[in-house]
Parts: C-alpha cells; structure tokens; sequence
C-alpha cells in the first residue's frame, strides 16, 4: 500500500527519537483509586488491549484525560492518534508539559489509524497509546468494530513488544480488557464536603467483559470552583 505524506512524515519524526527501556508486565495505577481498586492487578496492564467504551457524555473521554496525566505526572510519553479529530485541543494543552512527549497524531485519512498506532508501537517510545474511534460507541449486541482482528493481533503484539499500555476508544476483537462507562444522575457533594466544592456526577463502570460489577466513580461537572469535563468537538485542528 502506497504510504501518505503524513505517514512518510511520521516515521521521519519517530526515527530522531529514542525508546525507553521499561519494565513488562507491571500494571500502571490511573492515579483515581477507585478505579484502581477494580482493576486486576491495581491498574491498566502493559502489552494487551484495552477498550475504554462508553456513549457520548458517559465521561469516558474526561477519565482518559485524567488517567493520561497521571502518566505523564510519572515522565511517561504518551501518543492519542484522533483519526475523527474530535477532540478539544484546549483541553488537553496541560498534558504537554513535564518529562516525556505528548504527540497528538491526526492523519489527514481516517482509515490510517491503525498504521500510525503500529508506528508508534514499534518505535518503542511512548509508555502509553490511546487510538480514538471514528463514532462514539454505545455498549450493545450490535456495534461496528475499530479494527480487524488480524490488525489486533499485530497492535497487541507490538504493544507487548513495547511494554505499552495500549487503549482504543471502540470496540475491538480479543481485547484482554474492557471498560465500559456509562452517565449516572448529578449529585450534589455540599453537604458533605463544604460549600465551595462543585457538584458532582457517578459515572458508573463495568470492568471485564461478562457479569462484572458496576461501582460509581466521581466525576467533576461544570463549574466556576473546578475543572471542565474534557470535550469532544468534530472539526479541523486547534
């Protein structure tokens, strides 16, 4: 297959930096305990596939943020590839500083997503690579896969070649794990904390793949005391 310009370009800037050696196998923390203390092994597992699922306004795009500045709190590099290009870059500005990179990779083809997350796999440079579906998905029966199985089987083998954590926003064949997040009713956390504290809304997760229990985790709302849940906005880059 004939390689774009972008692609050429990719593999330009992927071949001026260098791999960071890291131990396999290890779990990393998200750094929001609740979630950790479902997750086997108290975190997110190096070398599989992740599927972080979730429709729109589930808060599964203002987790991601978080747990991706977690690791870049720890000096982790981190690559988000937006094939859609829905997210608001604004947003996600803070994640640029500290040790490390933070690549955003829009590939002016959507369909070559999947060939920017084998780069970046096989470069062994980024601790962390979150590829985006093209659609929100919504749990169910019925949903349109993010990548072929013969293509999973690839990313994954590159991810454990890497030692990376790897999280695709979509529902893929042979995950190792999946969670699935969904919007709760907005509760009010006043009375409890105090007065100057924003109000908050459960959303409720699923982890592993069959009969897997749901517990709430917290999740900022919009307000002049705290952070914005991140956003998604289809449209040309900011």
């Amino acid at each position: 297959m004939r390689r774009s310009a972008a692609i050429v370009e990719l593999e330009r800037q992927i071949e001026r930096i260098e791999s960071k050696p890291r131990g396999s196998g290890a779990n990393v923390p998200t750094g929001i305990s609740s979630l950790d203390t479902l997750l086997p092994g108290g975190g997110l597992p190096r070398g599989q596939v992740i599927e972080w699922l979730g429709p729109r306004s589930s808060g599964k795009t203002t987790l991601l943020r978080a747990v991706l500045a977690s690791l870049r709190a720890t000096g982790e590099s981190i690559a988000l590839i937006d094939p859609a290009r829905s997210l608001y870059a604004p947003d996600w500005a803070g994640l640029i500083a500290g040790e490390g990179r933070f690549w955003v990779i829009r590939p002016p083809d959507p369909t070559e997503a999947a060939w920017c997350a084998d780069l970046i796999l096989r470069s062994g440079a980024f601790g962390a690579v979150a590829l985006l579906a093209s659609t929100h998905s919504v749990a169910g029966d019925r949903h349109d896969l993010l990548l072929h199985r013969a293509v999973t089987v690839r990313l994954q083998r590159l991810a454990e070649e890497a030692s990376a954590v790897f999280l695709t926003i979509g529902h893929v064949p042979l995950a190792a794990l999946r969670l699935s997040f969904h919007p709760g009713r907005m509760e009010s956390v006043q009375k409890e904390f105090g007065p100057f504290l924003p109000a908050f809304r459960p959303i409720w997760v699923r982890v592993g793949k069959q009969g897997a229990v749901e517990v709430p985790l917290l999740c900022p709302l919009v307000s002049p005391w705290g952070p914005e849940p991140a956003r998604d906005r289809k449209g040309p880059a900011t």
